[in-house]
């Protein structure tokens, strides 16, 4: 099993995750997609992490939020995991 944190450098070195995970739309699409990448972790752990990761990068650069009004890599998991 892959833990959280490697696994969200791993999507964010790969476009073909980024893609799977953009098309992500709830959180039962999530539950699956991580199982399917054999994550050791819950939906909320991965929104948990993400949202620390984020939180730690402090301010925006402007690729990233270029990124974040377009549709970053995260943007539905802050929609509906962190309700921003």
């Amino acid at each position: 099993m892959k833990a959280i944190q490697d696994f969200i450098k791993e999507i964010e070195g790969s476009a073909e995750l980024q893609a799977a995970l953009k098309e992500i739309k709830d959180k039962d699409a999530l539950a699956a997609f991580l199982k399917k990448n054999d994550v050791d972790g819950t939906v909320e752990d991965f929104g948990k992490a993400i949202k620390a990761k984020t939180e730690a990068e402090g301010e925006l650069s402007d690729d990233d939020a270029e990124n974040a009004a377009g549709g970053g890599i995260f943007k539905n998991f802050f929609i509906f995991l962190l309700g921003l």
